[in-house]
């Protein structure tokens, strides 16, 4: 009996070091609960349920069919293309759109007609990667609804793969405790919302993730498998430039945060490898296809036309941009058509932690880590003033907080990975406040995840002028497949494992490190620490 007491401590132990080490049972995990709370909401949202959703639909069931641009129309970035039926009916869908009053069961029925007809999009001048990956189910089922839900969830499996690859990355930069923070700080509702979408969105802000933790891991040399890093290094990179018309933009802002962080001993090192060399050619063919794609079809400058065109000069456009947008509530949550925003309760909570962040790093960083954490904090506020003022005279303000989501998860990653890497922080703060801090954080993280999506789940069913009482008490007049309650437990509970996962590695981290043993941010000498 004793015997195999002890056989199950050492079963438990070995479970619990290996998710406490950012190796491959930590990816497999992180993966499926970042996952399950993407489906939740791509799930629980009706169908065209997320701004442009029925033009990336059209465009990624065309893609899928070998229309990679259709035939040019006479509206500004319009193109025409044709798909079955039941799809090409996408732009009714969302009969609820910009007023939130109006509930969903006010979607027309939704047909299964398998004949090609004509259908416009707005995107379809856009890069066709993102949309050839997802687009795959329309060819497969001539069930729309089926077609539809199956592109969403193939995009968010892809996005919760980047995600949780810069999870266990995030583990081995520095203190885990405070990286696993900073992830939890930088994952808002909104970026569950729109990976549970189709929207390309959720690939630019995942893999932009995926390729600022990797590069990092690689200048710190923290790991032995290098080599799979820079496979990581070279397929976010690819796929991040392809994903938006202004993704190479942000990946040179990613770029230069992670020269400055870098030593130059380490950069010298590594631009000896001929693996390392490999990689960099494998990302600038990315970038210069990024870059042609752009050129030859004038994405940029083919927004369409919005307020303020004609009318707003450039300096005011970058003046506004900067001093009343610099952080925009869908940084945090505007769900539908930008109608439904998250509620005060997180918009309070991830401003404190994501400002908090970037202030604690201010305040402790130095050197390199300082310079990086800078260098982030610029292309954050600068990028959509410039790239709003460059535009506005053609376009008007174009610019939604999603846009720079990607920025801001870049921002908040680079602050807690420079107070993490800080060799005079304080590493070994008791077990019991540890614990206490997982505890709150989560909890309170983990509330913000489930009232996000209960409140758009409200706005879908009663309508956001119904209160939350009312709510409770009536039958809601649309609700998702299998009911609002199963997909609200189901995002509960994949909240709680990430914050597990948070625990078990900051618990480990804290056990196996001497108090005083500080973490070398230069080091060119491995530590035996692998993805997998």
């Amino acid at each position: 009996m004793v015997v195999r007491e002890e056989t199950k401590r050492d079963s438990v132990h070995r479970v619990v070091s290996s998710l406490s080490s950012g190796k491959g049972l930590t990816l497999l995990v992180s993966w499926g609960a970042i996952f399950l709370l993407s489906a939740a909401w791509a799930i629980t949202s009706p169908l065209g349920a997320s701004p442009d959703e029925p033009a990336h639909i059209i465009k990624a069931a065309a893609v899928a069919r070998g229309q990679l641009i259709g035939e040019l129309t006479d509206a500004p970035a319009v193109t025409q293309v044709m798909i079955p039926k039941g799809l090409s009916q996408a732009g009714s869908w969302p009969c609820y759109a910009f007023d939130n009053s109006v509930e969903a069961n006010c979607t027309p029925a939704i047909s299964n007609v398998p004949r090609l007809a004509a259908a416009n999009t707005s995107a379809g001048l856009y890069n066709p990667t993102y949309y050839a990956l997802v687009g795959l189910p329309s060819v497969l089922t001539n069930d729309t609804s089926l077609a539809v839900m199956t592109m969403r969830l193939t995009s968010a499996l892809i996005a919760s793969l980047f995600l949780a690859t810069s999870f266990c990355a995030l583990l081995r930069l520095g203190n885990p405790f405070i990286t696993g923070l900073g992830f939890l700080s930088a994952l808002t509702p909104m970026v569950f919302f729109l990976n549970g979408a189709v929207n390309p969105n959720s690939l630019e802000i995942a893999t932009g993730a995926a390729l600022l933790t990797s590069l990092l891991v690689l200048v710190r040399g923290s790991t032995q498998h290098e080599r799979l890093w820079l496979v990581v290094v070279a397929t976010s990179g690819i796929l991040m430039a392809q994903a938006r018309g202004l993704s190479p933009l942000w990946m040179a802002v990613i770029a230069a945060s992670v020269l400055v962080f870098a030593s130059t001993a380490r950069l010298k090192a590594l631009l000896t490898r001929w693996d390392v060399w490999v990689t960099l050619v494998l990302l600038g063919a990315g970038v210069a296809a990024a870059g042609a794609w752009i050129l030859r079809t004038g994405t940029l400058q083919s927004m369409g036309v919005f307020p303020g065109a004609g009318s707003v000069g450039p300096v005011e456009a970058f003046v506004e941009m900067l001093v009343a947008r610099s952080f925009d509530q869908g940084t945090v949550g505007v769900f539908g058509w930008l109608d439904t925003p998250a509620p005060s309760f997180a918009f309070a909570l991830w401003s404190a932690l994501g400002i908090g962040s970037v202030v604690l790093a201010l305040a402790v960083a130095r050197g390199r880590r300082l310079g990086s954490i800078t260098v982030a904090l610029a292309g954050f506020m600068l990028i959509p003033p410039i790239v709003q003022a460059a535009s506005v005279k053609a376009s008007g303000y174009i610019w939604q907080g999603r846009y720079a989501l990607v920025g801001y998860v870049v921002l908040v990653l680079i602050a807690s990975i420079a107070v993490a890497s800080d060799g005079e922080t304080p590493r070994q703060q008791g077990l019991a406040v540890r614990g206490r801090i997982v505890i709150i954080i989560g909890g309170l993280v983990s509330i913000g995840q489930v009232f996000a999506l209960a409140t758009a789940l409200k706005r879908y069913g009663v309508g956001a002028d119904s209160s939350w009482l009312d709510a409770l008490r009536q039958t809601p007049l649309w609700s998702p497949p299998g009911g609002g309650l199963v997909w609200l437990t189901v995002s509960l509970c994949a909240m709680v494992v990430i914050v597990v996962l948070w625990g078990i590695s900051s618990r480990g981290a804290a056990a196996s490190r001497p108090p005083s043993a500080p973490v070398s941010v230069t080091s060119s000498n491995p530590k035996s620490e692998s993805l997998t």
